[in-house]
């Protein structure tokens, strides 16, 4: 019997390239990072940039595919810097809230700014309609891939059966 062949497997191929895209993308991102600044920081910086600040952190670990401590060990680093300040809520004094700050604002801009060849030269390379046309596949596979993550998830938590019921 011959060994099946990545080529005929559709699905691991896309996995393989997703993971090189995902791979140049870190990579190209962490060369151009100051220094003492981590991939995750940046992941963080950047999402409050793209969606807005003032988010719990329980709401950023969700969105960012973290663990609650995870996600407290890149704040504090971060405020440390002075990238974010986390604040009381004003509405709930339970809970905290993740500002971005200027300086958190500038070192993510310095970033991109320093990313801004590789970005054009992605956009010469392609069209808005290629990108468009990628955008639903993508998605649809992200969606899948979370819903079947979060029902592991809730069969790993769920009470184990009686071995009676088994009988």
């Amino acid at each position: 019997m011959s060994p099946v062949s990545a080529q005929n497997l559709a699905h691991v191929e896309v996995f393989n390239e997703i993971g090189a895209i995902s791979y140049f993308v870190r990579q190209t991102v962490v060369k151009r990072l100051p220094p003492g600044m981590t991939y995750a920081h940046f992941e963080l910086l950047n999402y409050l940039m793209r969606y807005g600040d003032g988010q719990t952190p329980a709401e950023l670990a969700r969105a960012l595919l973290l663990t609650k401590g995870a996600l407290t060990a890149i704040l504090q680093k971060l405020e440390a810097k002075g990238y974010v300040a986390v604040l009381g809520d004003v509405s709930d004094k339970r809970k905290k809230r993740v500002r971005l700050t200027r300086d958190g604002l500038e070192a993510q801009s310095c970033v991109l700014r320093g990313m801004k060849d590789k970005t054009e030269a992605l956009r010469d390379g392609f069209t808005d309609n290629e990108f468009r046309q990628a955008l639903p596949f993508l998605k649809a596979l992200r969606t899948f891939l979370v819903e079947a993550h979060e029902d592991a998830a809730e069969a790993a938590s769920a009470p184990a059966e009686p071995l009676a019921a088994h009988r």
